[in-house]
């Protein structure tokens, strides 16, 4: 049997302030940036994958750039960083 996981760091599981799906996606998020240590996915990409609206994954990811436990840089692409570990944007 081939077991394939996400983890969620328990301070972000028991954050009240976290919805449901963000604490999810967070760990989906860490899954995608595990090699490079940043995320470059689409709204589109990651809302096919988890079968919901791309506004959905938008207000996900808000809610957990707002709680601290990503960063966000938009240009000139957009890179996600987990855990604030924000890099040069010059990547």
């Amino acid at each position: 049997m081939n077991i394939k996981f996400i983890n969620i760091p328990s301070n972000l599981l028991f954050d009240t302030n976290v919805s449901s799906f963000a604490k999810l996606l967070f760990g989906e998020l860490y899954v995608l940036s595990y090699k490079k240590g940043v995320c470059e996915v689409s709204n589109k990409f990651l809302a096919n994958a988890n079968k919901c609206s791309t506004r959905k994954i938008i207000r996900a990811l808000n809610n957990l750039k707002d709680c601290g436990y990503i960063s966000i840089i938009e240009y000139p692409t957009r890179k996600i960083f987990i855990g604030m570990t924000e890099l040069s944007p010059n990547l």
